[in-house]
């Protein structure tokens, strides 16, 4: 696409790295649409000049297909005396790709840099022909878009470290109330406590009736007696529950 070289307005560095990086996104695409995605100089032009062709005349150095495309998108309005191309759905005059960077900037002050979405509606109610990609890549370069724009604080997550066996001991409440563990009548299981020893990762489970941290209590000391009770007691059910677990042990 050596047009677009051509086309290139060297007014400033913002400009030209946005024609830059345009560029870069037009080639990347297929060729299928890389033609007909913006409407630079030349073919405006064209499209003029096609538009002008009285029906039953010859069609010039103009291709059927252009001549369709043509006749199928585009068609002539004159405002204040001048004969522009406009887009034959929204009868919006087309923007040239020349005129993009200007264009863009000034609808995106117009409405205090807003963001893309609302640039996109200003740009479309006065123009056609301006693709997506084009706002987006002119957005990713507004200085003071992207001096405003929120940092991303990562969450720094603390490691658990366990030193030995039973060090560290998780407890979490499992509920299995929708298919309980029945014995009979009077006797139903529709809890399961599940205790995880960080350090060698294994595991006990202990069936519960209800999820009462007395209950708990008396299924921790069981374990405790075979293994010794653990450093530190941890459980993702919250500290008000750990807390009540500790006390019924004590």
């Amino acid at each position: 696409m050596s047009e677009f070289d051509s086309s290139i307005l060297q007014i400033d560095n913002g400009e030209v790295l946005y024609y830059q990086e345009l560029k870069k996104h037009i080639d990347s695409l297929s060729e299928k649409f890389r033609e007909k995605s913006v409407i630079i100089q030349g073919v405006y032009d064209a499209i003029i000049k096609c538009l002008f062709i009285p029906k039953g005349q010859a069609l010039g150095s103009f291709s059927p297909k252009f001549i369709f495309w043509v006749k199928q998108h585009f068609v002539l309005i004159t405002i204040a005396g001048v004969n522009i191309a406009c887009c034959i759905k929204s009868k919006k005059p087309i923007c040239i790709y020349e005129a993009y960077y200007n264009v863009i900037g000034e609808a995106h002050a117009t409405i205090s840099h807003g963001g893309r979405d609302k640039t996109i509606y200003e740009l479309n109610s006065h123009y056609s022909w301006i693709p997506r990609f084009a706002v987006e890549i002119f957005l990713k370069q507004c200085v003071p878009c992207q001096t405003r724009k929120p940092l991303k604080q990562h969450v720094i997550t603390k490691p658990i470290i366990s030193l030995g066996v039973m060090t560290r001991l998780q407890i979490d409440l499992i509920d299995m109330r929708t298919r309980p563990d029945v014995l009979n009548p009077d006797i139903s299981y529709n809890w399961i406590l599940n205790c995880i020893d960080h350090f060698s990762k294994f595991t006990w489970a202990y069936p519960l009736k209800n999820k009462s941290a007395i209950d708990v209590a008396l299924k921790l000391r069981e374990l405790f007696f075979v293994f010794g009770p653990p450093k530190i007691l941890h459980s993702h059910n919250g500290r008000e529950f750990v807390a009540s677990v500790i006390y019924e042990l004590k």
